[in-house]
């Protein structure tokens, strides 16, 4: 059963295990969901386990006698032929794999006690049930889990009754049952050891990939609050923040002559370059709406010098755009606005939710930002007043913004220097 080179190998790429390993492991899960192929992975591995367990049995009992004990040395060939083709039931849905390994290894578990009795300890098998069943169903499944974990139960309980020493088909030398029973104990402590780890290793890697998600779409500090706390409703107010927007000159045309694919490589590397910018600046990125880019600072952590790190990163976009431009033959030119004043901040959305910013504040840097001209910086003058002689400005008068009135609007030049 072929796999794609790289199909659903990204499910496996943070547990260390050899590349093929790794590719039995994740043999027939192709076509599966990431979270259905976690438990498909757990039943191949189980498959396998069972598989090499069994042929130990085999090669054991030939040692041991051959003769006497062919009957059983065949049952477990068979029984290790039968679970390596675990991966082959995932075709027929979600839990056939599961259903067919608890079948054979329950069957033949039951039949070798038969044979032996139960001194061999060869029930000690059915207590790893419960544990596999559940890892590899998951909770999802739980009923499903419960009903071949208490199938087990039962047949260990039955076997115990049932099949004695005196019971036991075949007279076997007890040193020699002595010996079954320590590999019994070691071979399901060892096979439930390494299921457990392996789900374990999976919901691990599930779970780094939901906090990398988090951390890329939220503060750090808001992502943390939503992992403790799921439900909280996170809204609060901030008396003093800076906010920028920031979108391309004339980007619709520019959008209609590049094509999509092409504009989607440009945008993502200039919003790349200026999560970068914001990264060194200290300042939170919002969110992005096609061409505008949106970023605060202040926010969600308090800080005094919001307005310069804000004015900081402005001053080095216009150069950032003109670099990505470079790179994609085009001329890129921004129009920026910054201002600064009171916010309230917080998660709207409960299912796809993201963190953003509102108030008088961000209105005001929303205007300045499409009033302002080409590789135009336009400040309000809050910024100004927070800044005072660290950077330069140049008044371009007044003018009335919608839904805001009549404000001072200024150039930000740059940084004075000393």
């Amino acid at each position: 059963m072929g796999l794609p080179e790289f199909a659903p190998q990204g499910l496996l790429r943070h547990v260390a295990v050899p590349r093929l390993v790794r590719r039995m492991a994740l043999a027939g899960t192709i076509g599966y969901t990431r979270n259905e192929r976690r438990g498909l992975v757990v039943a191949n591995i189980t498959g396998y386990l069972a598989t090499v367990s069994s042929l130990a049995y085999a090669l054991t009992y030939a040692l041991q006698d051959f003769g006497e004990l062919s009957h059983i040395v065949y049952g477990n060939i068979l029984s290790a032929a039968m679970t390596a083709i675990t991966p082959l039931f995932h075709r027929f849905g979600r839990t056939a794999a599961a259903l067919w390994l608890a079948f054979v290894i329950y069957t033949t578990i039951f039949y070798f006690i038969s044979v032996l009795g139960h001194d061999a300890g060869v029930q000690l098998n059915y207590i790893g049930a419960a544990a596999v069943a559940l890892v590899i169903l998951g909770v999802e499944r739980l009923k499903l889990a419960i009903g071949i974990a208490a199938i087990a139960m039962a047949m260990h309980i039955a076997a115990w009754f049932l099949f004695p020493e005196e019971a036991a088909s075949v007279a076997v030398d007890p040193e020699f049952l002595n010996q079954v029973y320590l590999t019994s104990a070691t071979n399901i402590m060892a096979i439930v050891f390494v299921v457990v780890w392996y789900g374990l290793a999976l919901a691990r890697e599930a779970e780094r990939r939901t906090d990398s998600l988090l951390y890329n779409i939220l503060p750090v500090s808001i992502a943390d609050r939503l992992r403790e706390t799921p439900d909280e409703t996170m809204a609060e107010r901030f008396e003093e923040a800076t906010v920028l927007f920031a979108d391309l000159t004339s980007f619709t045309t520019l959008a209609a002559r590049l094509g999509p694919r092409r504009i989607v490589a440009l945008l993502d590397d200039l919003f790349s370059a200026f999560d970068a910018l914001a990264a060194r600046h200290g300042v939170e990125k919002i969110k992005t709406i096609g061409d505008a880019y949106m970023a605060v600072a202040g926010v969600p952590t308090p800080r005094q010098d919001h307005a310069a790190a804000v004015a900081d990163m402005a001053l080095a976009m216009p150069e950032a755009a003109a670099q990505v431009g470079k790179r994609h033959g085009e001329t890129l030119k921004l129009h920026v606005g910054i201002a600064s004043g009171p916010v309230m901040a917080g998660i709207i959305g409960r299912t796809r939710f993201s963190y953003d910013v509102w108030g008088d504040t961000v209105n005001l840097a929303a205007r300045l930002e499409a009033w302002g001209g080409a590789d135009t910086i336009v400040a309000s003058r809050s910024v100004a007043e927070r800044l005072g002689e660290s950077h330069e400005f140049e008044s371009l008068g007044s003018a009335e913004l919608k839904g805001i009135g009549k404000v001072d609007i200024l150039r930000l030049k740059g940084r004075r220097c000393g």
